[in-house]
């Protein structure tokens, strides 16, 4: 008897499922199948079927995840109107020196940052969203040697130093804690080194030196590889981020250099152009893949540059000016992609902007009216952008967390 009802019950659903306007031999293809299969069974049962409802709302998630792609994708653009900051409050509590901050570094592969003062401390912090009462980590102090400059070096296992008081430069092993003095050869005059760059892999390091010249040399050996002319003292050296080879230069008297160290044989070569409209220059920025220059002077200008027109022009216009800071630009940065330019001045207060490269405007939101920042000495971007660092000379050290980008 049951097995006639499931005979009977199963001849009846091929019946419903089955139309007087199908072809004889076609075969119903598995989406219309799937819908007459649906129906009958709604039939007899009445309502929907778990797994009708289950794929249903598989249809409408696999549609939200589409849409949300469709909005991720149209927003990798940082939007030009407004920029959406949050500032972590109270990051150094309880390790803040009274000592100007004279650099801040967000390591590239460890969320971490760290932070030189004027007291020749060396500090790092754990970088994150969370609120938490100490993200202190680890630090150092250099005795008698106020930092002037600082830069991440051996592939991110240390940190070395200048001070304008010392002739020679401190290395600090962030791995071991080991402090290590490195003294520039006797090709080099003895004198305070205040400004210096290393190169992207850590083999170069180029010092600034005070007769309008600039020493490049091995940063292991500290072996004296050439020396650079230049036509007026440095203000600010760097090497190009992806070129070991390459050394940009901006000299006090608004000059720009470009030199090519001449390595394996090569011979040193030397472009040369006056930044546009400046008088002194003090400041410069290259952007991660070298498509932007930025210039910073002493009048609170800022000119940026295509990084192209930089190499091939001896009288290269700048894409467009930044005048928003009324004094001397003190440090100039671009996040990793180019997208965002800080710049800022430590002779007055509250003088930090946000620029938005693309639309070459300064975001008008930042910073907020009730946020006041002090005099802002340095900054930096961390390696996705998710963070910006910012160094006062009253030793306030000031984090923003930038929505638009990744977390670290």
């Amino acid at each position: 008897m049951n097995g006639f009802r499931a005979e009977k019950s199963k001849k009846t659903l091929k019946v419903e499922l089955k139309r007087t306007t199908d072809e004889d031999h076609g075969e119903l293809n598995s989406k219309e199948y799937i819908g007459r299969l649906e129906e009958a069974f709604k039939k007899r049962h009445g309502g929907t079927p778990k797994w009708a409802v289950a794929s249903a709302e598989d249809e409408e998630e696999g549609s939200l995840l589409k849409t949300a792609a469709g909005y991720l994708a149209k927003d990798v653009n940082l939007p030009k109107t407004t920029i959406h900051t949050t500032l972590l409050k109270d990051f150094n509590i309880g390790h803040r020196f009274t000592r100007g901050i004279t650099s801040v570094k967000f390591h590239k592969t460890r969320p971490v940052l760290i932070v030189a003062d004027q007291g020749g401390n060396i500090q790092l912090f754990k970088v994150s969203r969370e609120v938490k009462k100490d993200r202190f980590l680890q630090s150092a102090s250099f005795s008698k040697f106020p930092i002037d400059s600082m830069e991440i070096a051996g592939q991110g296992h240390s940190v070395i130093c200048s001070s304008s008081r010392q002739e020679y430069l401190m290395q600090y092993n962030m791995e071991t804690r080991e402090v290590t003095q490195l003294k520039p050869p006797n090709s080099v005059p003895k004198q305070g080194i205040r400004l210096f760059a290393i190169s992207h892999d850590s083999q170069f390091l180029a010092i600034a030196g005070h007769n309008s010249h600039v020493y490049v040399l091995h940063s292991t050996s500290m072996e004296h590889i050439t020396t650079i002319s230049l036509p007026a003292n440095a203000s600010c050296i760097k090497f190009f981020p992806t070129h070991n080879s390459e050394l940009w230069i901006i000299c006090e008297t608004g000059k720009v250099v470009i030199a090519n160290i001449g390595l394996s044989g090569n011979k040193t070569t030397q472009h040369t152009f006056t930044d546009d409209g400046a008088v002194h220059g003090t400041t410069l920025a290259i952007s991660h893949h070298g498509d932007y220059f930025a210039t910073g002077a002493d009048t609170g200008f800022v000119n940026v540059y295509s990084g192209h027109s930089c190499r091939e022009s001896e009288t290269p216009r700048p894409l467009f000016n930044v005048s928003n800071l009324v004094t001397s630009v003190s440090s100039v940065a671009f996040n990793s992609d180019a997208q965002l330019m800080a710049i800022c001045s430590n002779i007055k207060e509250n003088q930090l902007r946000l620029v938005h490269v693309a639309s070459q405007t300064t975001f008008k939101n930042f910073p907020e009216r009730n946020r006041q920042v002090t005099k802002a000495r340095c900054v930096d971007f961390s390696p996705s952008g998710g963070y910006m660092a910012v160094g006062n000379d009253d030793g306030r050290l000031h984090v923003f967390n930038i929505h638009h980008f990744a977390d670290y």
